[in-house]
């Protein structure tokens, strides 16, 4: 057997104690019930562009606490009734990218609402943490689980889907959303929150066993925290009991779309077994494709992408 069948084999039964508190699914109940409040006021204006197949909207939603999400929202001009949709989620440090980067999707029929997490891009974040600097997100907030960015992030993400709800051209019972990396992680959390998706695509995601991931990284996010450990390692314990909240690790089981996860085992910044701890927590319909010989960006491999659009074409 080759050494990297023996990897995922070993990997295949790797299943991590969970790490969530008492209060997990109380503290998640409550921040919905706060989003739930938060009335969305979303605007859409008119985004001329050089393709005239599409109509293409610049989106602005009240996030998590009132902040703007900005994104691209993208149509076919062929078809204005009954769409099916995919939501992309970007990855850390990135933004949404050219509206030309989701053709693909389009020229089938299928609508687009590719958002900028906040603080990335068009999206603000006037959040005035206590914890953390522009650039650090993983860091800002850390010391607070109400206040951490990533509460707020994958609220903000959530309410993508309450966007497409309102929208009488989308097909409710086809939405899909994407992501790798970052928006892999954040696929995963919202897969969770919200059981409305049909479909979750999450390539490469983050925030899983976060621990174990502190421990196995060499490159990404994380790496933040290790400094901060470093500089305040009385910190250490609560800051770890904070992450429990928003580790994939503890959202696993809750996920009840249908799902497809992408892994890399020569992945430094998202460490493979800490994804297949978390795979091996789902409980809902689920398939992993593993690149072996593939780091982090998967998005680069192009017979990847065209196995992604084979599998949303099979599954949306």
């Amino acid at each position: 057997m080759l050494y990297f069948e023996e990897q995922i084999k070993e990997y295949e039964t790797y299943k991590p104690l969970l790490t969530k508190t008492e209060d997990f699914h109380t503290f998640w109940e409550k921040t919905l019930e706060e989003s739930d409040r938060l009335p969305l006021q979303e605007t859409l204006e008119r985004e001329g562009y050089p393709i005239k197949q599409v109509d293409v909207y610049r989106v602005t939603y009240q996030g998590f606490g009132g902040t703007p999400i900005r994104g691209f929202y993208i149509l076919p001009r062929s078809s204005m009734e009954n769409l099916p949709c995919i939501v992309m989620y970007h990855g850390y440090g990135m933004d949404k990218g050219s509206i030309s980067d989701y053709m693909k999707w389009v020229i089938q029929g299928i609508a687009v609402l590719a958002i900028d997490n906040r603080g990335h891009g068009d999206s603000g974040d006037d959040s005035g943490y206590m914890t953390g600097t522009n650039g650090t997100w993983v860091l800002n907030g850390i010391l607070d689980k109400d206040e951490y960015y990533y509460r707020k992030v994958y609220i903000d993400s959530k309410r993508a889907i309450d966007f497409l709800f309102t929208r009488p051209e989308i097909d409710k019972s086809r939405i899909c959303i994407c992501g790798g990396s970052m928006g892999g992680g954040i696929a995963l959390a919202v897969a969770a929150l919200d059981k409305r998706p049909k479909l979750v695509i999450a390539d490469v995601p983050n925030m899983c066993n976060i621990e174990l991931a502190i421990q196995l990284k060499l490159g990404g996010s994380l790496l933040s925290l290790e400094s901060y450990f470093a500089k305040f390692p009385d910190r250490v314990q609560q800051i770890f009991e904070n992450l429990t909240y928003f580790d994939n690790l503890n959202f696993a089981s809750n996920i009840k779309s249908k799902i497809r996860i992408t892994v890399a085992l020569k992945d430094i910044v998202c460490p493979p077994q800490t994804i297949f701890g978390v795979y091996n927590h789902i409980q809902a319909e689920k398939s992993v494709v593993v690149y072996p010989f593939t780091g982090h960006h998967v998005g680069g491999i192009s017979s990847h992408l065209d196995d992604t659009l084979s599998y949303v074409n099979r599954n949306l």
